[in-house]
């Protein structure tokens, strides 16, 4: 299916998100289930079609939705739930997808952190209505900027069909930008470099010289992109990157058996895997009491270590997370995760010596 995602691709997965919801009629005066613990792109996809985001904590020990969560907030606004598999870990789709039968609700898949991944035999993205995807910096596959959805019900396919021929190429302007933004990351991007290709690329999206991973969210004003569908050369390209989606995969699974069979440190808490799903992670999560100084040390022993997620909604801080309506402390598992986890790479730039370095930062600084 992976080989079809091209054929409904759009400027980013948050705009194949609100291209979903619409073909299942949510509007204002809706509300769209969400998990806490995730980015802002997401209550952005869901605030662009005029719908509020409901948030729903996850679970006690992991970085999923979780289903009683989910059933004790659903309302009679409620018309999507959005099921998303962070890092790549899939999702207790059985349960929720229980609760979403129960309640009448249809569900999309969040598969912008994998497209190998599954769960009881089945590739994740084949549960729900309809799936979105990511091809962004630190996807499993990138382009540079774009997204895509898959969609599995007949009825919303022929809704999303008839919607995506309103959606139009980026400026030109826009597509130079990235284009150069993407050989940019093609040739700087590993992790020897992660810390200060890091510095320069917000500095930049600062002043509006890169094209920035966020936008402001306002109830008065939708972004741009959510006009755009992926320009013609990208989708060419992302066609290209998706022939290659085993080899990722495999050398995904193969730097994540190396973190779990190297990493021994007892200050260090490795993800725990159900025994029905076989996981491709996007990131490797590890969950530590020492976040802050782990990051820090990581940053002076130049190892590539990243702190998805650092807010309920990444990158918020308190002030902000009214303006997608979330409340603190209304999902405590995920502010308690916030504060654990950081995330190992696993993309194709990642070679043995670099795996190598950061099991041997981990085991030697991390308990000290």
């Amino acid at each position: 299916m992976s080989d079809h995602l091209a054929d409904y691709a759009y400027f980013r997965g948050r705009v194949a998100l609100s291209a979903l919801l619409k073909s299942l009629g949510v509007g204002r005066g809706h509300t769209v289930a969400i998990q806490a613990f995730t980015c802002l792109a997401v209550p952005e996809g869901v605030m662009a079609t005029g719908a509020q985001p409901l948030y729903i904590d996850i679970e006690p020990d992991g970085f999923n939705m979780r289903p009683d969560s989910l059933r004790s907030r659903l309302t009679a606004a409620t018309r999507a739930i959005v099921v998303q598999h962070t890092f790549g870990l899939p999702a207790d789709m059985a349960g929720l997808l229980s609760v979403a039968q129960d309640a009448g609700i249809p569900v999309i898949e969040d598969c912008c952190h994998t497209l190998a991944s599954t769960y009881a035999d089945r590739v994740v993205g084949s549960f729900g209505v309809g799936a979105f995807y990511s091809f962004e910096w630190g996807k499993p596959v990138v382009v540079g900027i774009g997204g895509a959805a898959r969609v599995n019900d007949a009825a919303v396919a022929g809704r999303v069909e008839a919607d995506y021929a309103a959606y139009q190429a980026p400026p030109r302007a826009r597509l130079v930008r990235l284009r150069a933004q993407y050989v940019a990351h093609r040739l700087l991007y590993r992790p020897s470099l992660f810390w200060p290709v890091r510095s320069l690329y917000h500095a930049l999206g600062a002043l509006g010289a890169a094209e920035a991973n966020y936008n402001p969210v306002s109830t008065d004003r939708v972004a741009d992109d959510f006009r755009w569908r992926m320009a013609r050369p990208l989708q060419s390209l992302l066609r290209r990157k998706l022939s290659r989606l085993d080899a990722i995969s495999a050398h995904s699974r193969a730097v994540t058996d190396a973190y779990k069979n190297g990493i021994v440190s007892t200050a260090i808490r490795l993800p725990g895997e159900p025994s029905n799903c076989a996981t491709v992670f996007c990131r490797y999560p590890l969950r530590s009491l020492r976040k802050a100084e782990l990051l820090h040390r990581a940053r002076v022993a130049n190892v590539e270590l990243a702190e998805w997620y650092a807010t309920p909604v990444h990158p918020l801080g308190p002030s902000e997370l009214e303006a997608v309506h979330y409340r603190p402390g209304a999902c405590p598992e995920a502010e308690r995760r916030c504060g654990e986890v950081v995330t190992l790479p696993t993309h194709p730039a990642v070679h043995r010596r670099d795996v190598r370095r950061a099991i041997e930062f981990l085991n030697a600084r991390a308990a000290g």
